[in-house]
């Protein structure tokens, strides 16, 4: 059996209860790294599983990994869509903050022009 077993439906609640509540306190904050870190810990997660259905002796016990495995890619879709949601959240609350004050030089006004952009413009320019 998995250390975390996300085919018992109450681990399954208790880490979605636990996303939310990581995704209500980022919203609060205005900050993408309480999203980032959940990610990370799902990936660790998932290789963790990886890792003990690679140990496995007993082809029997396959589905309870596979269960887990896959709800841990559901968490990582998840965490991974509030990270950009919160990315998105956090350069308006940078862009309101940025137009409260007053212009008065050029460096200024460039970095203006780099928080008006979307936080992902930077990769799609590149791709």
């Amino acid at each position: 059996m998995p250390i975390i077993n996300f085919a018992n439906p109450i681990h399954v609640v208790v880490a979605l209860v636990l996303v939310l509540l990581c995704a209500f306190l980022a919203q609060q904050y205005k900050k993408n790294t309480i999203p980032c870190v959940v990610l990370l810990v799902f990936l660790a997660i998932l290789v963790g599983h990886t890792i003990e259905l690679s140990a496995l002796n007993d082809v029997t016990d396959i589905t309870p990994f596979a269960v887990s495995i896959a709800v841990d890619e559901i968490f990582i879709f998840v965490s991974f869509l509030f990270f950009i949601w919160l990315d998105k959240i956090q350069i308006e609350a940078t862009k309101t903050t940025k137009g409260k004050k007053t212009k008065t030089d050029k460096k200024d006004k460039a970095d203006e022009k780099v928080i008006e952009k979307d936080g992902l413009d930077v990769l799609w320019k590149k791709v």
